[in-house]
């Protein structure tokens, strides 16, 4: 009878089932890290418009890409802000309009994978216009888009426009 020597291939088998086994249970960890990092990030991010609605624009600023390729679409209208001069403008421009803001969010839907992330919401901003006394209120519909940078995650393009009733191409009137 011939000796064979299963020993060495057992052992291997076991430490691959036992390797494998490792990273599948640190993948959900590492996912789970990933997401509690992009949450505290956009935490961040919802803070900083706070104090957008307040007149202050630098600490949003401060979270955003200094890319040539991101975009802005606010909710004041206009044809949309495109690369960090633009938007950077518009940032200041849009914290001229507001003070004394308050902003409550209700978020839709979020996902993050790699180095993207998007936050779908609705914003219910209280505030005043600059020289005025009476209290404003405006529902917005916002989209945000996030990349991981070099230096951690960072704003890339937000799409926000006022809540409106459904409404359909035969409702509208002119």
């Amino acid at each position: 009878m011939k000796a064979t020597h299963s020993g060495p291939t057992i052992v291997f088998v076991v430490c691959c089932v036992a390797a494998l086994s490792a990273l599948a249970l640190s993948v959900p960890q590492a996912a789970a890290q990933e997401r509690a990092a992009f949450d505290a990030f956009f935490d961040t991010v919802t803070r900083a418009e706070g104090e957008l609605f307040r007149g202050r624009a630098e600490p949003l600023k401060a979270l955003w890409s200094r890319a040539s390729d991101v975009t802005l679409f606010g909710v004041s209208g206009g044809s949309g802000d495109h690369g960090w001069d633009q938007v950077g403008r518009r940032l200041d421009w849009a914290s001229t309009q507001y003070s004394e803001g308050s902003l409550t969010i209700e978020r839709i839907a979020s996902y993050v994978d790699g180095n993207l992330g998007y936050v779908v919401q609705r914003e219910k901003l209280r505030f005043t216009v600059p020289g005025r006394s009476s209290e404003s209120i405006l529902e917005i519909r916002a989209t945000w888009i996030f990349r991981r940078e070099r230096i951690g995650w960072r704003v890339i393009h937000r799409q926000a426009d006022p809540q409106m009733k459904r409404q359909g191409p035969a409702e509208v009137t002119r």
